[in-house]
């Protein structure tokens, strides 16, 4: 009975201690990066991803519709765009037609809605034969991650 009791009361203490341990918003977008690209369709390998929200923060979105008007007709590039409030509206925006593009998806369903506070800032995807590599965000704090691409995009 007596080891029975020390058991219990061990087996408690070491739960009792046991943190669960919370994803970082990093592995979160991560997590929902790679769901989305699963229900996204693209033909052929691509090496970059933009995420681009209809919703956020302005001069960003700003950037990231820019950077779409310039680089819409690349063949390594994919553009996801999220919370589109008026496809028309964005077309009139980048001077170019979106529809029918093998590199463009519009995500209706939330797929790529990310969990986390950065889901108002575009997001900048890097793949290697379709997984991710890494992402970051053009965002106040990062100001330059659409030059960088261009930089990436022009070796």
């Amino acid at each position: 009975m007596n080891r029975l009791y020390v058991l219990m009361t061990l087996s408690v203490l070491l739960f009792s201690q046991c943190k669960t341990f919370k994803k970082s918003d990093s592995d979160l977008e991560m997590e929902t990066i790679s769901a989305g690209l699963k229900k996204a369709s693209f033909q052929a390998p691509k090496k970059w991803m933009v995420i681009l929200p209809g919703l956020g923060c302005n001069g960003c979105i700003q950037e990231g519709e820019a950077f779409m008007r310039d680089f819409i007709d690349s063949t390594g590039i994919f553009f996801i765009l999220t919370k589109v409030q008026s496809v028309k509206i964005l077309q009139q925006k980048i001077g170019k037609n979106i529809n029918n593009r093998v590199n463009v998806f519009i995500d209706n369903d939330g797929a790529f809605s990310l969990p986390t506070k950065n889901v108002i800032y575009p997001c900048i995807v890097q793949l290697d034969n379709g997984k991710i590599v890494k992402h970051q965000f053009q965002s106040p704090a990062n100001g330059q991650a659409f030059e960088w691409l261009k930089i990436q995009m022009e070796q």
